[in-house]
């Protein structure tokens, strides 16, 4: 039987209610990122947002062949040098720390890394890039985000030659989005490889050819038939990473 590649990604930390257990603290991501990794091959592991993780992030990813980063609350501005915008999330800083301490050991590494929506804002300041914080000061924000909690639909344009458009095999389709926040300076190393019919930035990946890609977009809940083909990329990377 072969060995199922272990995909590691970070928890985000909320407030849950259950029957009688009310605004309990909780740790998680939500199922339809997990169901993903799975149904495209992959074997999901959590890692909670902890201070004792953020020191040691190579212990973590020994474990695991390869990195996601899902979508979430929004990134410490501080992180990329700005005064957080008023309409920004409250940051989870335990949650950012590791996931930039983990992108940053995974590259080094040469791990396949995936983010969604937020997972590529992270990918993008974990390299020294920075974030526009709010689309609405600059385009309509209709087709990126229109009603808070509800995903909207756009088209990407995908460049070719580059690793997002070998994998779709397409030069333009139809994805879930729900984000306010996008990709400004470019990090080191990154090249964008899709854009919105607005310009904004809706892929990113590494110059060098390896499997390092972020997506503005949510593939969970799009599966069919790109979001599969991202994530059981994604999965093939990550078991030729583990040999």
């Amino acid at each position: 039987m072969s060995r199922t590649p272990l995909i590691g990604l970070v928890a985000d930390r909320k407030h849950s209610t259950s029957g009688a257990w009310v605004d309990i603290l909780t740790d998680g991501v939500p199922h339809s990122y997990l169901a993903a990794i799975e149904q495209a091959g992959g074997a999901p592991v959590l890692f909670p947002a902890l201070e004792v993780h953020v020191a040691q992030p190579a212990r973590l990813l020994d474990g695991v062949d390869g990195f996601f980063m899902p979508g979430g609350r929004d990134l410490d501005a501080e992180f990329y040098g700005q005064a957080p915008h008023q309409t920004n999330d409250s940051p989870l800083r335990e949650r950012d720390e590791l996931e930039i301490a983990l992108t940053l050991e995974a590259r080094r590494r040469g791990m396949p890394v995936f983010g969604a929506c937020r997972g590529l804002q992270v990918l993008n300041v974990a390299l020294g890039g920075t974030l526009t914080q709010h689309l609405g000061d600059h385009v309509d924000m209709t087709p990126h985000r229109d009603v808070v909690g509800t995903f909207t639909s756009h088209a990407v344009a995908v460049k070719d030659d580059t690793l997002l458009r070998s994998i779709v095999g397409r030069e333009s389709f139809d994805i879930a989005s729900h984000h306010h926040q996008s990709v400004d300076a470019l990090g080191e190393g990154l090249v964008a490889t899709a854009t919105a019919p607005d310009g904004v930035v809706e892929a990113v990946e590494a110059a060098d050819g390896s499997f390092c890609l972020g997506v503005q977009w949510h593939p969970e809940e799009r599966l069919d038939p790109e979001g599969l083909d991202l994530m059981r990329a994604f999965v093939r990377a990550a078991n030729a990473y583990a040999g």
